[in-house]
């Protein structure tokens, strides 16, 4: 076909289109400045460049030395070690599974073995038995068990580290070696101290729970999310609870760097060339939102990886497979993979009818014979791979998608209202979607212009590339990146929830790099590299936390100031630990940014609903302060600045400060007079049982009881203490004798014993006051508002006072 042909004119039309827009949208656009991110791609690439040169090696063999060598500088060889011994583990545990019912990639096979590892995590996570011990004893066994297959892929990467360049053009090692520079970027930020919110509210305080508990509660009223689909943070707890933070972080990077893989090898699939396989790996590598999923620790990287796998095993269910017995192994390896993105997030479920269409679409390659057998099983692994959160949700909490669509499954956990998301990041999909996902990011992510990379305004002329080509597998992709955005900005426009289209879409832009009689390779080099510069000038974009110092990597004294200075919250948390001795709850009154605490964080916020309505109904200091005893809390931490005056001194008033980093105050409840009982001077019946016939005058707020109609609340009680018991009480018609009365409970609600002191009443209130002490066994204890007789008391007030 001529060059300029037709359909050279259209791409060429569609291309002028976009540069037009896109000039437009710079023309708002201020460059940033310099960051550690672009100098540490900068220094990466020089540095391989130059090694590269004066050896025969290829730049992924430098690239590992190099990053050997910087883990023994930067003291980080054990998590190193640690992520490569899991990679390995479940790579050889995944070829053991799958033998030779699919032929896989390495890559499938590390997916395989990775989502088993992470399922056995999440049912061990039910159980006090998650020990150090116990996780290397399960990275162990696959390569003790599978030998044969520990030599094999000993010997593929070996052979990968001995290749050289001798089969690559120039221009294809220039990519290697900006892939390479991407790589060591991604793996040093992963060295660096976790400050991300969302890491250290949930998918680091998963595993730092699991290590100092070695279980993992499972309570939504405690943690709105504790139910939530969490394969990626149970994988992140197996080299957690072996080499701590760092190796957690490093895992959710090299899942980054695999998606990387997993799309020059679709690009390949597809009918792409040796160089638009790298072109694709480059420039999801250099997308913002990529470097972001990696800044912190995320899920969406190993989300995407298990969702990319399966979408390219449903796209091989078809005629582009020859053999129908390797489609029908295709059909069973995606129903497990997409089973394992299933326990990893739900927005799967968004993306599934999508796959279900470009199945149903190519029926008849895959309706052969045994398909009955085949669909059985792979419904079986999608069901065992990914429907145990959802079940175990629907048990707990009575919705299998808690806290999502409550307005159907009615969970007393929650309000009868389905949960929204924030309405910040709108709905749908309009005309100028793309350029409002470029130029105007923040309406689709916490993050600034740029986020969701410039390559959105070249993907317009390689969609219409790719519909001239006639590229069926190409078409495939389209339609399967488009209709999973489509589905998930249907709910909400946010752009990590369809990261898994930024990687489909990486290789529609890099296909037509292939096809120079649609796309001439000139135009296609440089429109690909002012994309990898524009892309890499904004990678922090996407970000807050992507920021690598230097002195932060190299000495424990300078990781230590670098969280004093960008985040005090982490190392008050430690000042917690060593105070809160016995791991009991922490009030926080501030971000929920609690990773490594060694104990339950109570947060007043839409995570904890009930202790949030506790905490707001406390209408005065003694109030709240005996709502704080009935939950164990002995330490709060208080953002000085992030509560309303009123709330403010109420905190204050009932607790002392111990500690002070900045605006974060670390107070401890007062003990002195601390009032347990609720309503103690009778202003409301609330917390308290009467018995009939006894009577409450409110307007008086008096409560007039006798022996045979006391009135009596429960509290919680720690074994041991000592608490005074007192009552102020009078007559109600003719001297009589009244009552002090405790009766100790144990966990399981049973009697221990009675304390017990009369007193005689007289006209005149006046106060008696019983000192006891907490039995050994003693988890509650019931007072009573009572009288010694028939004949009736009044009661103006009670306490009990620790």
């Amino acid at each position: 076909m001529p060059r300029y042909s037709l359909k050279y004119a259209v791409v060429l039309l569609v291309l002028l289109a976009s540069v037009a827009v896109g000039a437009y949208g710079f023309s708002t656009l201020e460059l940033p400045p310099m960051n550690s991110g672009t100098r540490t791609i900068l220094l990466s690439v020089t540095s391989l460049a130059v090694l590269t040169v004066f050896t025969r090696r290829t730049p992924f063999t430098l690239c590992l030395g190099l990053l050997a060598c910087l883990s023994v500088v930067f003291a980080q060889v054990w998590p190193m070690m640690v992520v490569a011994l899991f990679g390995l583990s479940a790579t050889v545990l995944g070829r053991r599974m799958l033998k030779q019912h699919s032929k896989a990639d390495w890559s499938v096979h590390l997916l395989v073995g990775a989502g088993t590892l992470g399922s056995l995590a999440g049912l061990a996570a039910y159980l006090p038995i998650n020990y150090p011990g116990l996780y290397g004893a399960l990275l162990s066994l696959p390569m003790l068990l599978g030998h044969k297959h520990l030599v094999a892929v000993g010997r593929e990467l070996l052979g990968h580290i001995q290749a050289t360049r001798s089969a690559q053009t120039p221009f294809q090692t220039g990519l290697d070696l900006l892939i390479c520079s991407f790589a060591c970027l991604y793996v040093l930020v992963a060295f660096m101290p976790e400050v991300g919110h969302d890491a250290l509210a949930m998918h680091l305080f998963v595993p730092s729970h699991m290590a100092q508990r070695h279980q993992w509660s499972f309570d939504a009223s405690t943690y709105v999310w504790a139910v939530m689909p969490m394969l990626a943070d149970w994988i992140y707890s197996i080299v957690y609870l072996l080499a701590g933070e760092t190796a957690s972080r490093l895992t959710n990077s090299s899942f980054t760097l695999l998606l990387a893989w997993q799309i020059h090898n679709m690009t390949l699939w597809a009918g792409g060339s040796a160089t638009s396989a790298r072109w694709a790996s480059l420039i999801f590598l250099s997308t913002p939102l990529a470097f972001a999923e990696s800044s912190s620790l995320h899920i969406e990287s190993a989300w995407t990886a298990f969702m990319m796998a399966g979408t390219l095993a449903i796209l091989k269910v078809s005629s582009f497979t020859p053999e129908p017995g390797e489609r029908l192994s295709q059909l069973l390896l995606a129903g497990l993979l997409l089973g394992f993105a299933m326990a990893t997030k739900a927005v799967t479920l968004s993306v599934l009818p999508v796959l279900l269409v470009v199945l149903l679409l190519q029926y008849k390659a895959w309706a052969v014979q045994g398909i009955a057998r085949t669909l059985l099983l792979g419904s079986a692994g999608l069901i065992l791979a990914g429907a145990t959160p959802y079940v175990s949700a629907g048990y707990l909490t009575g919705n299998p998608v808690f806290p999502f669509f409550n307005a159907i499954f009615h969970s007393p956990l929650w309000p009868n209202v389905n949960f929204e998301p924030p309405a910040t990041f709108g709905r749908g999909i309009t005309w100028d979607t793309l350029y409002r996902m470029v130029f105007k990011s923040p309406e689709f992510i916490e993050g600034r212009v740029g986020a969701a990379g410039f390559q959105w305004l070249l993907l317009p002329t390689a969609a219409v590339a790719v519909l001239l080509s006639g590229n069926r597998k190409a078409l495939c992709i389209l339609l399967v990146g488009a209709g999973a955005m489509f589905m998930t900005f249907h709910s909400t426009a946010y752009l990590r929830y369809v990261f898994p289209s930024f990687a489909l879409f990486s290789v529609i832009l890099a296909l037509p790099f292939s096809d120079h009689t649609i796309y001439p390779r000139s135009l296609a080099i440089v429109a690909g590299v002012l994309l990898i510069l524009t892309n890499t000038c904004f990678i922090h974009a996407a970000t807050y936390y992507g920021e690598i110092k230097p002195s932060a990597l190299l000495s424990q004294a300078g990781r230590e100031a670098y969280l004093l200075e960008r985040l005090p919250i982490r190392r008050m948390v430690d000042t917690v630990n060593t105070l809160n001795t016995g791991d009991q709850p922490v009030a926080v009154f501030a971000s929920p940014l609690m990773a490594g605490l060694h104990g339950d964080a109570l947060y007043a916020s839409w995570y904890n609903l009930k202790w949030k309505g506790e905490f707001d109904a406390a209408a005065s200091s003694s109030e709240l302060a005996q709502r704080l005893r009935a939950r164990r809390v002995n330490w709060l931490v208080i953002d000085l600045k992030s509560l309303p005056p009123a709330r403010l001194d109420r905190l204050l008033d009932v607790s002392t400060s111990y500690a002070r980093l900045g605006d974060l105050d670390l107070r401890k409840l007062n003990v002195a007079h601390y009032e347990h009982l609720l309503n103690p001077e009778l202003s409301s019946l609330e917390g308290w049982s009467l018995t009939s016939p006894s009577s409450y005058d409110p307007s008086r707020r008096i409560l007039t009881v006798n022996v045979r109609t006391p009135a009596t609340q429960r509290v919680e009680v720690t074994p041991g203490l000592n608490y005074t018991n007192s009552v102020s009480a009078r007559c109600a018609t003719t001297a009589t004798t009244g009552r002090i009365q405790a009766n100790w409970m144990d966990a399981q609600g049973d009697f221990i014993a009675a304390s017990i002191e009369t007193f005689d009443c007289t006209k005149q209130w006046e106060t008696h006051e019983m000192n006891v002490v907490a039995p050994a066994n003693a988890t509650a204890v019931i007072i009573y508002a009572s009288g010694h007789t028939d004949t009736p008391l009044e009661f103006k007030s009670l306490s009990f006072r620790q």
